[in-house]
């Protein structure tokens, strides 16, 4: 095993305030769900790194301004959408605001397609307070709209999240809510639907993926490869505080189901997972907590194969994202947020998963959006949203 070795830098991204500002308070205490007495979504909530083609970033989020101002006078949400361009050379935040409306358009969710086509999808209350929407825009890789805000995928939509495969859009998204049962007993949501768009945004196909009145399931998350999409999703067990973690791949381009729905793991910590494509390996990995508060990896065969598996890991952080390198054909280095104040590196082959080492820096991780990349070959970048404003944390590994 390699010697490694973590230097951490946290700067807290103040937007508009002055230096003296920059110092890091603490947050409203939090509750074992996971949400506190203040609901820190409020603030900012959805962040996406894209790699556009010359090997620099999108940072795609959504925020209830810069600095984020949570909730208006009335309680209401007001999120708008923000980008910033990275440099892996010198990563600095420089926000500018892509999508801007009354009420919220949040959690933001990103992908960017092999011809750089980006299409962002959000939950949006622009109408109306009480009547939701899952809307989107298409824009090109300087961000120059497309097919712009605002478009529908679905009203009553909710909670959608978007993958590139190939040269086509997959949305995958909630619809519905059922009262009473998961965090805090706000309920959850009912069915999970998908859409299918060209990367100029026109809408190609639409499925059912779980629905009906037998069960409620949400929080739908995606990945997709250059062929097929793994469907993420939580589905809701009765007089239980975890959920179950369900997935089935699917083809875009056919559209035609590859897999059918299976059972990933039995309990799960309510929106703690998450799901990537490791290009270079053909693989999907799934990360995730159980409900035990362990830590987990599967990772799958392009069909939806479990290839293999680990448990005992440290404990994923709700709604976070890893950092992937690539090393060489044979390997990628995942390096992912664990709670409260942890980076867990794994090395990942395509049959093995290994747990590396693990590491405590300062920052304490919240639960509204994390994402991290690799700036070069040893140093990752991180972006935790936070109700202060978006906290940057480098991370060398040597």
């Amino acid at each position: 095993m390699p010697i490694w070795m973590i230097y951490v830098t946290v700067v807290t991204l103040f937007f508009g305030c002055n230096s003296s500002d920059h110092t890091l308070t603490g947050p409203p205490p939090v509750s074992p769900s996971g949400l506190s007495a203040e609901d820190l979504r409020a603030y900012q909530h959805g962040v996406d790194f894209l790699q556009r083609s010359d090997g620099n970033y999108w940072l795609i989020w959504a925020s209830s301004g810069i600095p984020p101002q949570g909730e208006d006078a009335d309680g209401e949400w007001t999120h708008d959408i923000y980008a910033a361009a990275i440099n892996t050379q010198t990563p600095t935040l420089k926000p500018a605001a892509v999508i801007t409306e009354v009420r919220a358009q949040e959690p933001s969710s990103a992908a960017i397609a092999s011809n750089g086509h980006i299409m962002i999808t959000m939950e949006d209350a622009f109408e109306d307070d009480d009547v939701y929407a899952q809307t989107y825009g298409v824009y090109n890789e300087q961000m120059e709209p497309l097919k712009g805000y605002r478009n529908i995928v679905a009203y009553g939509g909710h909670s959608g999240h978007v993958a590139a495969v190939g040269e086509q859009f997959v949305v995958f998204y909630s619809e519905g809510w059922v009262e009473g049962g998961g965090v805090d007993e706000l309920g959850s949501g009912d069915d999970v639907l998908l859409k299918t768009y060209n990367t100029r945004g026109d809408l190609l196909h639409v499925k059912d993926v779980a629905v009906g009145e037998t069960t409620r399931d949400w929080w739908p998350l995606v990945a997709g490869s250059s062929q097929y999409a793994l469907l993420l999703w939580q589905q809701f067990v009765e007089n239980e505080s975890h959920a179950r973690l369900l997935y089935r791949i699917y083809d875009p381009k056919n559209n035609l189901w590859v897999s059918d729905t299976a059972l990933l793991s039995e309990a799960v910590q309510y929106y703690t997972y998450d799901v990537q494509y490791l290009e270079t390996l053909e693989r999907f990995l799934v990360c995730g907590t159980d409900a035990q508060g362990n830590g987990f990896a599967r990772l799958l065969t392009r069909e939806g194969q479990v290839v293999a598996h680990a448990g005992a890991l440290p404990p994923l952080v709700r709604e976070a994202q890893p950092a992937l390198r690539a090393r060489g054909a044979d390997a990628v280095t995942v390096v992912y947020p664990s709670a409260p104040k942890g980076l867990t590196v794994l090395t990942i082959s395509r049959t093995d998963i290994q747990l590396k080492r693990t590491f405590v820096q300062e920052h304490t991780w919240l639960y509204s959006g994390t994402d991290g990349i690799f700036t070069d070959d040893e140093n990752v970048y991180f972006i935790s949203l936070t109700p202060q404003g978006a906290v940057a944390l480098s991370a060398t590994l040597k």
